[in-house]
């Protein structure tokens, strides 16, 4: 039997294959349970795709994303970027990205080289590079934020120092992506900062596919910087 597939929004749920309901009390039950799941269904379809919504008092849009290869960048509101304030976008540029057509590899074979916006907006060079994975870890010296990670995966990157792992490297055709539509920054006082971010997620033109948002808040110190808060969906 063929599994039912519902798309909701830009997420796909797969329902299990329909079985015939027993005859009598018992298939009067199954019946009802389905048609409540499909109606349950149907409400999720109208539900709002997860965004970041208006921008607030003093918070500047420093990177939008129309579609995989389409994304624009502008740090010039944050200019001149302090250093630690530089590693966080670099975290962010290291998590999810947008508009990075494939890339090449080095002669030896050993590197891919792609060019990302974020990344290069930073003067960090290819998507990933050491310049980029040494500038994240010399700054989150006490733990990063789980930013589409699990928390365990987020505390062995920063215990193992393995932060090129929490990179990602995948060109706009890329059938698996993990795209930011938009990176929201919320400057506060005494080096605080609130970031927000919201994007999109796909396995492929069969796989599932979905939305992220996220609210994170930072504390830049002289050496170092802190998460104070991380909210995740």
């Amino acid at each position: 039997m063929n599994v039912l597939r519902v798309t909701i929004g830009r997420s796909t749920v797969r329902l299990p294959p329909f079985q015939p309901p027993a005859s009598g009390k018992e298939g009067s039950i199954l019946s009802r349970l389905r048609l409540c799941l499909i109606s349950a269904l149907a409400i999720l379809a109208f539900a709002p795709t997860l965004s970041a919504g208006p921008l607030k008092k003093g918070e500047v849009e420093i990177l939008t994303g129309a579609d995989s290869s389409t994304v624009e960048v502008n740090l010039k509101p944050l200019e001149p970027l302090s250093p630690g304030m530089r590693a966080i976008l670099a975290f962010y540029a290291m998590r999810a990205n947008g508009g990075c057509p494939p890339g090449e590899w080095t002669a030896d074979g050993k590197t891919y080289e792609m060019r990302c916006p974020l990344t290069t907006a930073l003067g960090l060079g290819f998507q990933c590079s050491p310049a980029q994975l040494d500038l994240v870890k010399t700054w989150f010296k006490d733990g990063i934020p789980p930013l589409e990670l699990d928390r365990a995966e987020a505390a062995r990157i920063v215990k193992t120092g393995d932060f090129a792992s929490a990179c990602n490297a995948t060109p706009d055709g890329a059938t698996h992506q993990v795209i930011w539509s938009t990176i929201r920054v919320l400057p506060g006082k005494k080096g605080s900062v609130t970031i927000e971010g919201s994007g999109d997620w796909t396995s492929g033109p069969e796989g599932d596919s979905g939305s992220f948002h996220n609210v994170a808040t930072y504390r830049i110190l002289p050496d170092r910087v802190v998460v104070v808060s991380y909210r995740g969906e």
